[in-house]
Protein backbone atom coordinates (compact mmCIF):
# COMPACT_ATOMS: atom_id res chain seq x y z
CA UNK A 1 0.00 0.00 0.00
CA UNK A 2 2.83 2.41 0.85
CA UNK A 3 4.46 1.65 -2.49
CA UNK A 4 1.21 2.48 -4.34
CA UNK A 5 0.93 5.76 -2.42
CA UNK A 6 4.52 6.71 -3.34
CA UNK A 7 3.92 5.87 -6.97
CA UNK A 8 0.78 8.03 -7.07
CA UNK A 9 2.60 10.88 -5.35
CA UNK A 10 5.49 10.61 -7.81
CA UNK A 11 3.08 10.68 -10.78
CA UNK A 12 1.32 13.71 -9.34
CA UNK A 13 4.59 15.59 -8.78
CA UNK A 14 5.78 14.73 -12.28
CA UNK A 15 2.56 16.13 -13.80
CA UNK A 16 3.01 19.35 -11.81
CA UNK A 17 6.57 19.77 -13.09
CA UNK A 18 5.46 19.12 -16.68
CA UNK A 19 2.69 21.73 -16.36
CA UNK A 20 5.13 24.25 -14.93
CA UNK A 21 7.56 23.56 -17.78
CA UNK A 22 4.80 24.22 -20.31
CA UNK A 23 4.11 27.59 -18.74
CA UNK A 24 7.83 28.45 -18.53
CA UNK A 25 8.38 27.43 -22.16
CA UNK A 26 5.56 29.79 -23.14
CA UNK A 27 3.39 27.55 -25.25
CA UNK A 28 -0.27 26.74 -25.39
CA UNK A 29 -1.94 23.53 -26.44
CA UNK A 30 -5.54 24.03 -27.49
CA UNK A 31 -6.17 21.46 -30.21
CA UNK A 32 -9.76 22.59 -30.69
CA UNK A 33 -8.82 26.19 -31.44
CA UNK A 34 -5.31 25.95 -32.90
CA UNK A 35 -4.84 22.42 -34.27
CA UNK A 36 -2.99 19.44 -32.81
CA UNK A 37 0.59 20.79 -32.58
CA UNK A 38 2.20 23.08 -30.02
CA UNK A 39 1.66 26.81 -30.48
CA UNK A 40 4.23 29.08 -28.81
CA UNK A 41 3.14 32.34 -27.23
CA UNK A 42 6.62 33.48 -26.14
CA UNK A 43 9.13 32.03 -28.62
CA UNK A 44 12.83 32.91 -28.61
CA UNK A 45 12.27 34.96 -31.78
CA UNK A 46 8.78 36.14 -32.73
CA UNK A 47 7.21 35.69 -36.14
CA UNK A 48 7.42 38.74 -38.38
CA UNK A 49 5.52 39.93 -41.42
CA UNK A 50 7.77 40.87 -44.37
CA UNK A 51 8.58 44.55 -43.85
CA UNK A 52 7.24 44.69 -40.27
CA UNK A 53 3.97 45.66 -38.62
CA UNK A 54 3.45 48.83 -40.67
CA UNK A 55 3.65 46.86 -43.91
CA UNK A 56 1.26 44.30 -42.46
CA UNK A 57 -1.34 47.00 -41.72
CA UNK A 58 -0.80 48.43 -45.23
CA UNK A 59 -1.39 44.96 -46.68
CA UNK A 60 -4.61 44.45 -44.69
CA UNK A 61 -5.85 47.93 -45.64
CA UNK A 62 -5.20 47.13 -49.30
CA UNK A 63 -6.89 43.71 -49.19
CA UNK A 64 -9.84 44.69 -46.96
CA UNK A 65 -12.71 44.83 -49.45
CA UNK A 66 -15.12 47.56 -48.39
CA UNK A 67 -17.50 46.44 -51.17
CA UNK A 68 -17.84 42.86 -49.85
CA UNK A 69 -21.28 41.49 -48.99
CA UNK A 70 -22.47 42.85 -45.67
CA UNK A 71 -19.75 45.50 -45.46
CA UNK A 72 -22.02 48.50 -45.45
CA UNK A 73 -22.14 51.82 -43.66
CA UNK A 74 -18.43 52.50 -43.92
CA UNK A 75 -18.85 55.82 -42.13
CA UNK A 76 -20.63 54.09 -39.23
CA UNK A 77 -17.69 51.71 -38.82
CA UNK A 78 -15.05 54.42 -38.46
CA UNK A 79 -13.56 54.26 -35.01
CA UNK A 80 -14.54 50.60 -34.60
CA UNK A 81 -11.87 47.96 -34.15
CA UNK A 82 -11.42 44.21 -34.25
CA UNK A 83 -9.18 42.20 -31.95
CA UNK A 84 -7.99 39.01 -33.56
CA UNK A 85 -5.69 36.07 -32.74
CA UNK A 86 -4.11 33.81 -35.32
CA UNK A 87 -1.40 31.21 -35.70
CA UNK A 88 1.65 31.72 -37.88
CA UNK A 89 2.61 28.21 -38.91
CA UNK A 90 6.22 26.99 -39.04
CA UNK A 91 6.01 27.36 -42.84
CA UNK A 92 4.98 31.05 -42.46
CA UNK A 93 1.31 30.69 -43.43
CA UNK A 94 -1.47 32.29 -41.35
CA UNK A 95 -4.12 29.87 -40.04
CA UNK A 96 -6.65 29.47 -37.24
CA UNK A 97 -7.92 33.06 -37.21
CA UNK A 98 -10.07 33.75 -34.16
CA UNK A 99 -11.99 36.98 -33.58
CA UNK A 100 -11.57 38.07 -29.96
CA UNK A 101 -13.53 41.35 -30.24
CA UNK A 102 -15.95 41.81 -33.10
CA UNK A 103 -17.03 44.91 -35.00
CA UNK A 104 -19.64 43.02 -37.05
CA UNK A 105 -19.79 39.59 -38.68
CA UNK A 106 -19.16 41.05 -42.15
CA UNK A 107 -16.11 43.05 -41.04
CA UNK A 108 -14.80 40.05 -39.08
CA UNK A 109 -15.14 37.81 -42.14
CA UNK A 110 -13.36 40.34 -44.34
CA UNK A 111 -10.48 40.72 -41.88
CA UNK A 112 -10.20 36.93 -41.63
CA UNK A 113 -10.05 36.69 -45.43
CA UNK A 114 -7.40 39.42 -45.57
CA UNK A 115 -5.26 37.71 -42.92
CA UNK A 116 -5.40 34.25 -44.48
CA UNK A 117 -4.42 35.67 -47.88
CA UNK A 118 -1.22 37.23 -46.51
CA UNK A 119 2.14 36.34 -47.98
CA UNK A 120 4.27 34.02 -45.88
CA UNK A 121 5.64 35.41 -42.63
CA UNK A 122 9.07 34.68 -41.23
CA UNK A 123 8.02 32.12 -38.59
CA UNK A 124 8.90 32.17 -34.91
CA UNK A 125 12.00 30.34 -33.70
CA UNK A 126 12.57 28.26 -30.55
CA UNK A 127 15.93 26.61 -29.92
CA UNK A 128 17.00 27.30 -33.49
CA UNK A 129 14.00 25.67 -35.19
CA UNK A 130 10.96 27.23 -36.82
CA UNK A 131 7.76 26.77 -34.80
CA UNK A 132 4.08 27.69 -34.79
CA UNK A 133 3.28 30.85 -32.83
CA UNK A 134 0.25 32.78 -31.64
CA UNK A 135 -0.12 36.37 -32.81
CA UNK A 136 -2.59 38.99 -31.66
CA UNK A 137 -3.67 42.07 -33.58
CA UNK A 138 -5.81 45.09 -32.75
CA UNK A 139 -7.07 46.32 -36.13
CA UNK A 140 -8.76 49.73 -36.37
CA UNK A 141 -11.34 50.20 -39.11
CA UNK A 142 -10.00 53.36 -40.68
CA UNK A 143 -11.31 53.43 -44.22
CA UNK A 144 -9.74 56.78 -44.99
CA UNK A 145 -6.45 54.87 -45.40
CA UNK A 146 -7.88 53.05 -48.45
Amino acid sequence: MAMMYRLLLLCFLFSLVQGTNAMAQGFVIDSVKYGPDTVYITPDQTATFPGGKGKMIDYIDLKFDVTADGVTDINGAKGESIDVSFVVEANGRVKYVSIDKSASPAYDEELTRSLTSMPKWEPAVVNGRKVRSLQKLHYSLNFSRQ
